[in-house]
């Protein structure tokens, strides 16, 4: 390696930036004199680019869990193209009742300053330069075609208003090649392209240019949920995340809907940073039509090459011949949608051969089943659990997705909370919680929310049930302790997992209680301390 040069007078350097690893300086008072400058540059990654993946993001030092690599407000963001109406300014849902008009341009908001808002500027502008007349929405009560432009516009507003903004969401991917075959291509030109051409006479921007800004939207777009209903955002850097079903970082949302991303398991110097694109508690067929259809790349991560999810199963049925009581995967678990039809699953105990179409004839059926289920009614969860769980691999997904619904609704059901619930579904909601965070833990650590939530769940039960057995005399000074000792284990790590989430969210209103809760058991340990004269830390 040659020779370190100091970034401000350019001779030798050893002296390297500890945020980014990446820039030298010969001494301290020339790293304060060019902070100012390197601030903004100074990230523990560095872009890089192959034939493959085109560019992506590879860290340059080591990287402990938590740490925050990259904060960046968007680039634009907007509606969802299907949105009923909604404030241009703050995206709250609108009703007849509560709209009002931009008194320039004559689209619904929901006040004053939200017509003044600077998100508003792009369709508020084009709507007085070039329409002639303005915008008129009378109907609240279903999605309105005319949004489907709004964050199109948007995006096309920085090319006059923000060029250095309008260059970097240029060199986004489009995918247009690829966008050309699907439908979508064809509506975006119909009710994107060809409707602003003519309702704003847009004509300086080609149908080409507008269609390459719908493909950017929707291959870089991020669904911010900090809003009802969510919104569109675009981000800069983050954008060069690549996608894997096992990630190594995770994303949060600020309240302004600024994006936060922090890694969520070590990272070392020269590992790729990547996050999931896709629900990443979907089975491994279901992520991969996913991506293909919206991201348009079928996905070959190390998770989705392993059929049986680092052991998981997480997308196993039992085995179709019965009475064998093995479970049954697929041959070929990278196979694309052309190969489908001629895809095998294969027992792993018996070794029988069934054709994928079987397979998918069971998981059709059960999934039928889980859309028509209950919401919200535990005895509902238990009734699917019992009829399904014979069919499936105890870890598959379609049972996964009712245990976490379940292990929340303990509790809920009851005006008291977990002192309303029967031992039984306390015991039964704490062996869920161990379950699934076993579960999530081998498969994808990275979903913090999941992970944050289900811990939170279960410190509330482990404190629970101390204090019932403590109330009946079953349980001395010392093993309330540990029991408590656990409960505050599980509370601090779910705190820590959740404390980059907005309070709007019901992750960051558990995130506030998180942390209430620690004050009071903290209380509570103190005062055992002070009884049994033992620490307890």
């Amino acid at each position: 390696m040659g020779a370190e040069t100091c970034a401000v007078c350019r001779q030798p350097a050893q002296q390297r930036c500890g945020g980014c690893h990446v820039t030298y300086y010969c001494c301290r008072d020339h790293q304060r004199l060019d902070w100012k400058g390197h601030r903004d540059r100074c990230k523990p990654f560095k872009v890089a680019e192959n034939k493959i993946l085109g560019r992506h993001l590879i860290a340059t030092r080591d990287l402990k869990v938590g740490e925050i690599i990259l904060q960046e407000l968007p680039l634009v963001a907007g509606p969802s193209q299907v949105t009923p109406p909604v404030c241009l300014g703050c995206y709250r849902l609108l009703t007849e009742q509560n709209a009002k008009t931009c008194a320039e341009c004559g689209w619904p908001v929901c006040s004053e300053v939200c017509a003044h808002a600077t998100a508003h500027c792009a369709e508020c502008s084009f709507t007085k330069l070039h329409k002639g007349s303005k915008v008129t929405v009378r109907n609240f009560q279903q999605p309105h075609p005319i949004y489907q432009c709004v964050t199109a516009l948007r995006c096309l507003y920085l090319r006059d208003s923000n060029p250095v903004a309008w260059e970097r969401l240029q060199s986004l991917e489009s995918h247009c090649a690829e966008r050309k075959k699907t439908p979508r291509y064809e509506e975006d030109r119909v009710t994107v392209a060809q409707f602003v051409r003519r309702f704003f006479c847009l004509q300086e921007f080609s149908e080409d240019d507008i269609l390459r800004v719908c493909g950017i939207l929707q291959v870089n777009g991020h669904e911010v949920p900090v809003t009802e209903p969510a919104h569109v955002a675009v981000y800069d850097q983050a954008s060069l995340l690549e996608h894997s079903c096992r990630p190594n970082c995770a994303k949060s949302f600020t309240s302004e809907g600024g994006l936060i991303v922090r890694t969520m398991e070590p990272v070392l110097k020269g590992q790729h940073l990547s996050i999931c694109y896709t629900d990443a508690l979907w089975g491994t067929a279901n992520r991969r039509h996913h991506l293909a259809e919206t991201k348009f790349f079928w996905c070959r991560c190390t998770r989705c090459a392993d059929p049986t999810e680092f052991g998981t199963h997480f997308s196993a049925i039992r085995c179709l011949e019965k009475p064998c009581e093995g479970f049954m995967l697929p041959e070929n678990s990278l196979s694309e949608e052309r190969e489908l039809e001629k895809a095998s699953w294969r027992c792993a105990r018996c070794s029988a051969l069934v054709p994928a179409r079987q397979v998918l004839g069971v998981l059709e059926r059960v999934g039928v089943a889980l859309t028509s289920m209950q919401k919200g009614d535990p005895r509902a969860c238990e009734r699917f659990l019992s009829q399904f769980a014979p069919e499936l691999h105890p870890n598959h997904y379609y049972l996964t997705d009712v245990r976490l619904a379940l292990a929340q609704l303990y509790g809920q059901d009851s005006d008291v909370g977990l002192p309303g619930v029967s031992d039984h579904d306390l015991t039964e909601k704490i062996s869920l919680c161990r379950q699934l965070l076993s579960l999530v833990n081998a498969l994808v650590p990275a979903e913090h929310r999941v992970r944050g939530v289900l811990m939170f769940e279960l410190h509330a039960a482990v404190a629970e049930v101390a204090r019932r057995a403590s109330n009946k005399g079953r349980l001395d000074p010392l093993a309330l302790r540990d029991s408590l000792l656990e409960s505050k284990r599980l509370l601090t790590e779910a705190s820590f997992l959740l404390n980059h989430e907005p309070e709007i969210l019901p992750e960051g209103k558990i995130a506030l209680q998180a942390k209430r809760n620690l004050v009071d058991l903290n209380a509570l340990l103190q005062n055992i301390h002070t009884t049994i004269g033992d620490s307890p830390l």
